[in-house]
């Protein structure tokens, strides 16, 4: 019979030393297993590595879409853009001033006695001077800040008055400027010491009473010495006014401050008088005024251009760089409109009101031009404010018939000034007077406030 086999190891009984035939045969099979283990935890810690780069930077394609997942950090929202365009048409910056400016306010006895109802009243009723502006308000009112040019002093209420070539005017002209919404006058002018100090003194007080702003000439040296600085009513800005006139008509005030001077060159007090008119700049700016207006008052009249005078000292204030726009009245005439370096200026603005004369050659008294004068920068950031538009209303100092401040436009509401062949005549006149000088129509544009209106007066975004 054969033997069972056996079953279990077998145990041969040979011996190889310190170590079995079954323990050498173990030893490459742990290793083999060690380094398979390390393979599988460097492929392991790789997807694992580069599935949480997927995770975070890849695009996703599970909706079928693109997404890319950043990390999110809380900021702080900008503050929004705060503008203030005001009644500009177009104010191309954050804020804007629409200054109003205009001729002379001549009055005559043949114009006053229009407006009388009792002279000798003293309770402000001697005369109503409203219906002569009535016209003047809507372009007021398309305006920030408007300012008139008092040609001359006022009487005491209830008079005596009295015209050419001394005047003592009613000052009724002060209500009425009041209610038509001056906002200031200035009274620099060849006529200012026809009364000597007392009228300068009935003049400023009126004003002061009515709260229209002033500067031109002075109760007191103190008075003279401050800089007139007017904030815009829509908030867009500061405005500052300095004055000067070339004359006096010959007299000589009690003190030199009392009115303030433009002296021709040649003049002893020539270069004073411009460094006052500096100073006074600088003085403005100081106190917070973003634009500055110089207001000159010439003496040669009846001019369809500029004079010598009104050259040479526009341009020589130009290059101080002191001021932002220079405009003229004085000569009772519409001159011409002029860019000089980065300078624009407005040399005659004739007459705001005035009686008509029939004198030959002496026509263009009975016109002028109402300008509206757009800054536009950003409020106390000096240097970023310039003139950018300049509007122009050729007027009349009649309207059919009657005495009325009258836009001469040929779309204006209410009809002709005179009659529509010599509304068209004085409208092209002044139109070709306005640019003999250059102005850019583009800057410098006929004031149409009907079209302004049609529009809306929608604004430009902020560039």
């Amino acid at each position: 019979m054969k033997p069972k086999p056996q079953h279990g190891p077998r145990h041969t009984g040979r011996s190889t030393g310190n170590a079995s035939v079954h323990g050498a045969s173990t030893l490459p099979r742990l290793l083999g297993a060690a380094v398979i283990v390390l393979a599988l935890f460097i492929v392991v810690g790789a997807a694992l590595f580069f599935g949480i780069r997927n995770h975070n930077d890849a695009p996703s394609a599970s909706n079928g879409t693109t997404t890319t997942k950043t990390a999110v950090t809380k900021k702080t929202a900008p503050k929004p853009v705060v503008t203030h365009h005001g009644n500009s048409p177009d104010c191309p910056d954050e804020d804007c001033i629409a200054l109003f400016v205009n001729g002379d306010l001549l009055f005559h006895p043949h114009l006053w006695q229009h407006f009388q109802n009792n002279p000798s009243a003293t309770d402000g009723t001697a005369f109503n001077f409203d219906p002569l502006f009535t016209n003047m308000k809507p372009y007021i009112q398309a305006s920030d800040i408007s300012v008139c040019e008092f040609e001359t002093p006022i009487a005491p209420r209830g008079g005596p008055y009295t015209g050419y070539p001394v005047f003592a005017i009613p000052p009724e002209v002060v209500d009425a400027a009041k209610h038509v919404g001056y906002n200031a006058c200035t009274h620099g002018t060849n006529h200012s010491w026809d009364q000597g100090a007392a009228g300068i003194t009935r003049l400023w007080d009126e004003l002061d009473k009515a709260g229209i702003k002033q500067t031109g000439s002075y109760k007191t040296e103190e008075d003279s010495m401050k800089p007139l600085v007017i904030d815009s009513p829509t908030g867009g800005g500061k405005l500052g006014l300095v004055t000067g006139t070339v004359s006096l008509n010959g007299e000589v005030a009690d003190a030199d401050w009392r009115v303030d001077r433009l002296r021709e060159a040649g003049d002893p007090h020539h270069d004073s008088d411009i460094q006052r008119a500096v100073e006074k700049a600088k003085a403005a700016r100081q106190q917070g005024a973003d634009v500055v207006a110089m207001a000159i008052h010439s003496v040669q009249e009846y001019l369809t251009k500029a004079d010598s005078w009104q050259i040479s000292e526009a341009h020589e204030l130009a290059d101080t760089g002191a001021f932002d726009v220079i405009y003229g009245a004085g000569c009772h005439c519409a001159q011409p409109i002029e860019k000089y370096h980065n300078t624009w200026i407005v040399y005659g603005l004739g007459n705001a009101v005035t009686v008509t004369t029939t004198i030959p050659g002496h026509e263009t008294n009975n016109q002028g031009i109402s300008a509206r004068i757009q800054f536009a920068g950003k409020r106390g950031k000096p240097g970023s404010w310039r003139v950018n538009r300049i509007d122009w209303a050729p007027t009349a100092n009649m309207r059919q018939g009657q005495y009325q401040w009258c836009p001469i436009a040929s779309d204006h509401p209410d009809g002709t000034c005179w009659d529509t062949a010599t509304d068209a005549k004085q409208e092209q006149r002044i139109h070709d007077v306005i640019y003999s000088m250059g102005a850019d129509s583009n800057v410098v544009r006929e004031w149409r406030l009907s079209d302004e209106h049609q529009q809306g007066q929608g604004q430009q975004p902020v560039q």
